[in-house]
């Protein structure tokens, strides 16, 4: 099969990036535009604890960080060159960014890590990369970085 749109999910996780370096490798083989999307998890803080301007601060410097990390991590990858390649840094739970940036971008494959740096919550609701496998309405690559 022949992708055309692959969006890479990426954490910065050890596995996130295994599936950053396998969305590459596909990307280059099928000629394709390739999307990375990070999704910065943001949880509500109570007001009181965090001055209005701390609050607004602390997601700029997220941000910030979230952009540096994604610039490190393609500057890591060899030959991109001959690649399309749009980042994006998006807000809100990974597994919503995922799936809506996937349908909006009509992308025909999803590429991302088995375990991420996930949450108690993932425990207790399931996994980003599990409720894509679910609701994607493409095919969805899910990367481990070990082989047990």
């Amino acid at each position: 099969m022949a992708f055309k749109r692959i969006l890479c999910a990426v954490d910065f996780s050890p596995e996130s990036v295994a599936a950053c370096h396998e969305a590459v490798d596909l990307a280059r083989s099928n000629s394709t535009n390739l999307f990375m999307l990070h999704a910065l998890e943001i949880r509500p803080v109570i007001s009181q604890w965090l001055e209005p301007d701390s609050l607004g601060d602390a997601t700029l410097e997220m941000e910030q960080r979230a952009k540096e990390s994604m610039e490190s991590l393609l500057n890591s990858l060899p030959d991109l060159d001959q690649l399309s390649i749009h980042t994006e840094i998006d807000s809100g739970r990974a597994y919503v960014e995922i799936l809506e940036n996937a349908r909006v971008w009509d992308a025909d494959l999803v590429v991302l890590g088995a375990r991420g740096t996930g949450t108690i919550a993932d425990i207790v609701m399931g996994s980003t990369a599990e409720r894509v496998m679910k609701d994607a309405e493409c095919s969805v690559l899910v990367v481990r970085s070990d082989k047990k």
